[in-house]
């Protein structure tokens, strides 16, 4: 068996922790993540749960009967960060960010289906963000869109635009791209194919 990283849960030469900080936010962060999501070599949203002070990760499908789920999104002024019409720029909420923000963790049909499976969760005011560079998963993962990032990727940008203070949150998203360029160095030593599979993503998943 090979040795593995307590926190991070990742091979020891795989390791994380190094690139991984604890950040504060204002913002408590509710991750729900499908359960494939969690098999996954990058696993962002862990890394996610790691590195953010103030957040939570909870796995399944459907959560309208999840008490710590509905008591989060029974919080006035929480909301979802989801892609789409309605969803209202994370900037324009600068400086009154909410006080819970759920993110979604799972390909885009995943996601989908998640939020579609918990009418407490589709009923929440959206948030979404606009990346000014493409996903750092590389040759990992392939994005349909610009606009499809991590887990990790796109609550460090929501964040970091509705406490105005991105350069805090952006540790979570070096540490996220450093752990990418260990995954692609192992897998092409051992001249292998990651263990990642393609699929759409949304903005924050992985």
């Amino acid at each position: 068996m090979r040795p593995t990283c307590r926190r991070c849960l990742r091979p020891t030469e795989l390791c994380a922790c190094a690139d991984l900080p604890v950040i504060p936010s204002r913002t408590r962060v509710v991750l729900l993540q499908h359960p494939r999501e969690a098999r996954l070599a990058i696993c962002s949203a862990w890394l996610t749960r790691l590195a953010l002070e103030n957040c939570e990760l909870h796995r399944g499908v459907a959560f309208e009967e999840h008490p710590a789920v509905r008591a989060a999104a029974a919080t006035p002024g929480a909301a979802l960060l989801f892609p789409g019409d309605g969803a209202v720029p994370a900037e324009a909420l600068a400086g009154a960010p909410p006080p819970v923000l759920f993110a979604v963790d799972g390909t885009w049909p995943q996601a989908v289906k998640m939020i579609r499976a918990t009418p407490t969760l589709a009923a929440l005011p959206r948030v979404g963000i606009v990346p000014a560079r493409p996903s750092g998963y590389g040759g990992l993962r392939r994005e349909p869109g610009p606009e499809h990032l991590s887990t990790a990727e796109a609550v460090a940008l929501a964040l970091g635009a509705l406490e105005g203070a991105p350069a805090r949150f952006e540790p979570l998203v070096r540490a996220f791209r450093a752990s990418v360029e260990k995954q692609l160095a192992c897998a092409r030593g051992e001249r292998r194919s990651p263990r990642h599979r393609p699929g759409s993503r949304w903005a924050g998943s992985g």
